[in-house]
């Protein structure tokens, strides 16, 4: 008698008894569909260094659509040679003060790389023509910085008649992100948005949105003499972790005080809501969040945040949360780097990769779009600076299934089934790829008991793990590894043995 198990949604707040999904979905992407996809593991792109660990970067293409990476650590900016791959260090000759709590953020305007990190005046580079990062301005410093229409806009600022107004938006002149001082001729001005605590972020494009702690506010521009209008949109609501903000795909992603959403065309969707929300607040050390990161996989339309885990007692990020935000699906993943950022990869010749020493050593395949310059991929950095590309082999995946009343299933389908026991025999995973599988079964006879997994089986020359487990309840581990493509779930072969 078999029984089909699929693999839904991970699903760990919810309980593991009757779970309608997955409790575990461990170094997986959520697929299209219910499947999960493996994760494939990082792969040295360039054995470069930085003087500390990175504090942000970014990628974009220049006026004549040249590729460049730009990256900071605490004291210097860098751009990413593209002859040996190396960080040049291009920052102003005072090089920076950057706080240890703060941060860089970057924004491109009109063909400017602009950053700005609270500690100095924001800065600037030509990305087409420039050689050295220099002060945008010495008017305002900003924690936050964003490209809003033909404006430069900053958040939660610093100047020297106001000192520090965390809850103020400024913007430059339109059409000039070099000039700051306040004029109706050229409309730069700025606001106080009050009520909401401090702005956490900000994000731009033809509409502004500004995340403070407890509000979340729209910014539309109508022209002198009012500049833009400032409509409250969600009260009592907002971000509390600035570093998990991203926008793609015309949505917003952040995690409030109460757990993961998505903002798009204005509606808040609690995207972590009964699914994870919990676990997450359990399994995260929060005196780590300041060094979280999150970027976007753009060919699986994933949301990745990269954050330190419970056991990350120094506070190092190591651990992945994963979101397809096409399905609202979720899984996890273990990080052995500790930065993340999206990438465009510099243009590459074959006489480049001498470098390599031989092919072998090249760290990605040849076919990969990392080699062809201007390709967006997900990129990675460890704390010196080492930058990654995740295109290695897929990483040891597992996935557990939730809690089930075998002999009760058993009886939905065949009739005359006595009894609450069942006898498990085995299980033959429904897994495509020439994958190496392992299957492990857990049962107890009660739900306060602790199930103990069994020792793994593999898969026979039929397709089929042995397993022996005599329980009311069972459940279902798989480790997957070597060229597997989908995991959909379990066929499992059992048979009622009755009430004892």
């Amino acid at each position: 008698m078999s029984l089909n198990v699929p693999f839904g949604e991970w699903l760990p707040d919810q309980p593991a008894l009757n779970n309608p999904g997955v409790t575990r979905a461990h170094n997986v992407i959520p697929g299209s569909g219910p499947f999960y996809k493996p994760f494939p593991s990082p792969e040295q792109y360039a054995p470069t260094s930085l003087p500390s660990r990175p504090y942000a970067a970014i990628s974009l293409l220049d006026n004549l659509r040249n590729a460049h990476v730009y990256a900071a650590s605490q004291r210097k900016l860098f751009t990413q040679d593209p002859g040996t791959a190396n960080w040049t260090d291009i920052s102003r000759p005072a090089g920076y003060n950057t706080a240890e709590i703060e941060g860089w953020r970057f924004t491109e305007a009109y063909g400017l790389v602009v950053g700005t990190n609270y500690s100095d005046p924001p800065q600037y580079i030509d990305a087409t023509k420039g050689t050295r990062f220099g002060d945008l301005t010495t008017l305002v410093k900003a924690r936050y910085v964003t490209t809003l229409r033909d404006f430069v806009l900053v958040g939660n600022t610093f100047d020297a008649f106001d000192g520090a107004v965390p809850y103020r938006v400024r913007w430059s002149a339109i059409g000039n992100p070099m000039d700051w001082n306040f004029s109706a001729t050229t409309q730069a001005d700025f606001q106080d948005i009050l009520g909401g605590g401090p702005v956490q972020a900000v994000i731009g494009g033809e509409e502004g949105t500004v995340l403070l702690k407890s509000q979340i506010v729209k910014m539309v521009y109508v022209g002198s003499p009012a500049i833009f209008e400032f409509k409250t949109i969600y009260q009592n609501k907002g971000c509390a972790i600035p570093q998990s903000v991203i926008s793609a795909d015309g949505k917003i992603f952040f995690y409030g005080e109460d757990g993961f959403y998505m903002m798009e065309n204005d509606k808040l969707n609690p995207i972590g809501k009964g699914k994870i929300d919990a676990w997450f607040k359990a399994n995260s050390n929060q005196a780590g969040f300041d060094r979280m990161t999150v970027s976007i996989d753009p060919h699986n339309k994933l949301v990745i945040w990269l954050y330190a885990s419970i056991d990350s007692y120094d506070l190092t990020p190591d651990q992945l949360l994963i979101f397809n935000y096409d399905t609202g699906a979720w899984s996890t993943g273990a990080s052995p780097v500790q930065f993340l950022f999206n990438s465009l990869s510099l243009p590459e010749t074959l006489a480049a990769l001498d470098r390599y020493g031989s092919l072998d050593a090249v760290p990605a395949s040849l076919d990969s779009p990392v080699w062809a310059g201007g390709r967006a991929f997900l990129a990675a950095m460890n704390d010196r600076g080492t930058i990654y590309s995740f295109s290695g082999p897929s990483m040891l995946a597992t996935i557990e299934t939730g809690e089930y009343p075998t002999a009760a299933l058993l009886a939905q389908q065949i009739q005359g089934v006595q009894g609450d026991r069942a006898l498990v025999r085995g299980a033959s995973p429904k897994v495509h790829g020439r994958a190496d599988v392992t299957v492990q079964v857990a049962g107890k006879v009660t739900p306060q008991q602790t199930g103990m997994y069994g020792t793994g089986s593999t898969i026979n020359a039929n397709g089929w793990c042995p397993l022996r487990s005599d329980a009311r309840y069972h459940r279902y581990r798989l480790t997957l590894s070597g060229g597997w493509s989908m995991a959909m779930g379990l066929e499992i072969d059992a048979v009622p043995t009755g009430s004892r």
